[in-house]
């Protein structure tokens, strides 16, 4: 009799002890294939009204801990309203990369290659005067560890405050107002509600007036145009050339007129000067075969008496 039942029941034992085998194995796999929680090391969430858009700019960046391999597909829960969405990878260097991404239940999802995350959004600011009250929610997508919350005063704002208090308040490069709020050991979902108030006259923008400046031309004196030079661009060698052959030729004039005043050689105090001759110098009385006799220098006619030309004072 047990003969009998061991032969009836040892198949059903062997096909039981493969179903729980083969169901285990499906239990475990989907477990192990979740890895390590995803946990973000350290992130910044900006929150900057009226910046650049009449609404809210809303920037979210961080990078994730060493624990988790890239590449990986994170989910990070955006408003319903969000706009104008931008998902990127960050690298080490602080460069930004755009990806590819959907929303999907509410989510922004998008594949990382590396730890760094980068996220920018609009949201619409409920119409109101010149007092002016704005609120956003954050949630947190993962665990996080470390989360700096700064708000931006828009520029021309007064009487601002936001909801909870911040820790602190500083002037940045540009400017402008920042007050932090810090926040450590975020658990996924937790939120955080932040309210700001301020009272603001106009409806311009923060970056108006940064653009403005940064982008303002330098003051020039105005000065008559100069006529481009028609030709080729070396259409200006032969004036130069006139002008160094000019040069040349006054640079000879001095020259010679100084060469000249120094050869003549002063005439004798006491002398009457006479008019001088013109034309070539007349030759001696040996060539003429007359008695006269005339200055080799300047042609003018010696007396009988005269030991030096009268005119120039050259000796006879």
């Amino acid at each position: 009799m047990l003969v009998l039942f061991h032969k009836m029941f040892r198949p059903s034992l062997a096909l039981g002890i493969f179903a729980a085998a083969v169901l285990g194995q499906v239990w475990i796999l989907p477990a192990a294939g979740q890895g390590p929680e995803k946990t973000i090391r350290e992130a910044t969430l900006q929150v900057w009204p009226e910046f650049d858009d009449p609404g809210l700019l809303v920037i979210y960046s961080g990078d994730f801990t060493d624990t988790v391999t890239f590449p990986q597909e994170i989910a990070v829960p955006l408003p319903a309203n969000a706009r104008g969405i931008q998902a990127t990878s960050k690298a080490a260097d602080g460069r930004l990369t755009n990806e590819q991404w959907q929303i999907v239940n509410g989510k922004l999802v998008y594949t990382l290659p590396g730890p760094g995350f980068h996220i920018e959004y609009y949201l619409d600011r409920p119409p109101s005067g010149d007092q002016r009250e704005i609120g956003y929610t954050f949630e947190a997508p993962y665990a996080t560890d470390s989360l700096d919350v700064r708000v931006q005063q828009p520029a021309r704002a007064t009487d601002f405050s936001m909801d909870p208090p911040p820790d602190s308040s500083l002037v940045g490069d540009d400017g402008l107002t920042y007050s932090s709020l810090s926040k450590t050991g975020l658990k996924p979902g937790d939120k955080l509600d932040l309210k700001i108030r301020y009272k603001k006259t106009d409806q311009g923008l923060t970056s108006a007036p940064i653009a403005a400046a940064q982008t303002a031309p330098t003051p020039q004196v105005a000065t008559a145009p100069i006529p481009a030079p028609s030709g080729s661009s070396t259409s200006w060698l032969p004036w130069v050339l006139i002008g160094i052959g000019l040069a040349a030729l006054a640079a000879a004039v001095v020259y010679w007129f100084l060469r000249g005043r120094e050869s003549a050689a002063p005439a004798p105090a006491g002398r009457n000067k006479r008019p001088v001759k013109t034309g070539p110098p007349a030759a001696t009385s040996q060539e003429t075969g007359k008695g006269t006799a005339f200055c080799t220098q300047c042609g003018q006619q010696f007396r009988p008496d005269d030991r030096f030309c009268a005119n120039c004072g050259a000796p006879r």
